[in-house]
């Protein structure tokens, strides 16, 4: 017979916060790796652009065009750590130094925090000549999150200014991206 009562017991509603606790969980580490996964794609198309600009820019001018890491947007840093920026320029006097009178073309601000993106040691800015090319050896960039070392990229730049993507040696990135 039938009471009239209707509700849970406690067991029941430690039973459905339990669960409930387990899905948010599953659900927050799965959207901490989705905006992971997305802030390093937003980081290499920037750099991509930026090299393209920089490219189209020094072939349209018939000037050099530098690409350099910046903090302040108006100076190149002689690190290789581009996390803080970049910027992008007109060389006329070809000294690889944005100068006062030299056109800026583009200002990258700050990445997000966690974004690390490292040129190799030789290479910390990129100058496109008027015929597009991009002298010296080839760059290579490691862009990571310091959430997931494991999905760190390699972005090559070659002289030509072909641009390839590749996996990251797994130690240096386990080093450098956390």
């Amino acid at each position: 017979m039938r009471t009239g009562k209707c509700g849970f017991t406690l067991i029941e509603l430690m039973i459905c916060t339990a669960i409930l606790s387990i899905l948010f969980t599953i659900a927050s580490v799965s959207y901490g790796a989705i905006r992971s996964y997305w802030a390093v794609e937003e980081t290499r198309t920037a750099l991509y652009t930026g090299f393209f600009t920089a490219k189209n820019q020094a072939f349209m001018s018939g000037q050099s065009a530098v690409i350099c890491p910046s903090s302040d947007g108006l100076n190149c840093l002689a690190s290789p750590v581009w996390q803080h920026g970049w910027i992008i320029f007109l060389d006329s006097n070809k000294n690889r130094e944005h100068d006062s009178g030299e056109t800026a073309i583009y200002k990258q601000p700050a990445l997000s925090n966690s974004i690390i993106l490292i040129s190799n040691q030789g290479r910390p800015r990129l100058v496109f000549q008027a015929n597009g090319s991009n002298g010296g050896t080839n760059a290579t960039f490691l862009l990571c999150s310091n959430n997931d070392p494991s999905r760190a990229k390699n972005i090559i730049i070659s002289n030509n200014a072909r641009i390839r993507t590749s996996a990251a040696n797994q130690v240096v990135a386990e080093q450098v991206c956390i």
